[in-house]
């Protein structure tokens, strides 16, 4: 079990899409940030109509950041020597999210779902380690990221072969930075994320969130 600090920024798909590899392994396409919308809508439209199941939109914003291991976690993660003790983490919208129910959708709270990876930094750069598929996100905590995975389902993951699977992720958002706050702390511990805030336009829009991270 992994537990620890962790710090994410956020972004939005329309404006930095999300990137589609980790070092040389490729990861999806989170697809059109305005189709996103339409589908959102459409599902909202029909939610009081129909209890079928529905795809669930794609999430509209990704999110990268660090998560700081505790001292005991360190010593159960996937490294040999039990001395990692701090992974990147990127959360991009889910490849193939689950079907909800369509009592699910609603203009205040939809979930959002995501393929969450932590990689291990190294002299040479980094190692994707742990992978977590179709985490949920609550649509009603706004810009707070809270995720959810309680039991994952056995899937594919192509070519991720040697990367752990994790089976439940909990992250839990404490305190929220904006404005110059937010892009303080991005001065200090991500300034190429603060830099594609700013040659994008969206300087004004930094978001970032500190909390807590569990895994197993």
């Amino acid at each position: 079990m992994l537990t620890g600090f962790v710090q994410l920024w956020l972004f939005d798909c329309t404006a930095i899409p999300p990137p589609k590899s980790l070092g040389d392994i490729p990861i999806h396409d989170a697809g059109d940030a305005k189709d996103n919308e339409k589908e959102v809508a459409e599902h909202a439209g029909t939610a009081t109509h129909s209890h079928a199941g529905h795809s669930a939109p794609r999430a509209p914003t990704w999110f990268q950041g660090h998560v700081f291991a505790s001292p005991q976690a360190s010593a159960a993660a996937a490294d040999p020597g039990g001395q990692q003790r701090q992974y990147a983490l990127l959360g991009v919208p889910a490849m193939t999210p689950p079907p909800i129910h369509g009592c699910m959708i609603s203009d205040h709270d939809t979930p959002a779902y995501y393929d969450v990876y932590l990689s291990a930094y190294s002299d040479s750069g980094s190692e994707l380690r742990i992978c977590a598929r179709n985490v949920e996100r609550s649509g009603g905590s706004g810009d707070a990221v809270e995720l959810r995975l309680e039991r994952a389902a056995q899937t594919s993951h192509g070519d991720m072969r040697g990367v752990q699977v994790a089976q439940t992720l909990k992250l839990s958002t404490a305190r929220m930075l904006a404005g110059d706050q937010a892009r303080a702390h991005l001065e200090k511990y991500a300034r190429d994320a603060l830099a594609a805030y700013d040659e994008n336009g969206v300087g004004s829009d930094v978001v970032v969130c500190l909390g807590a991270i569990s895994l197993r």
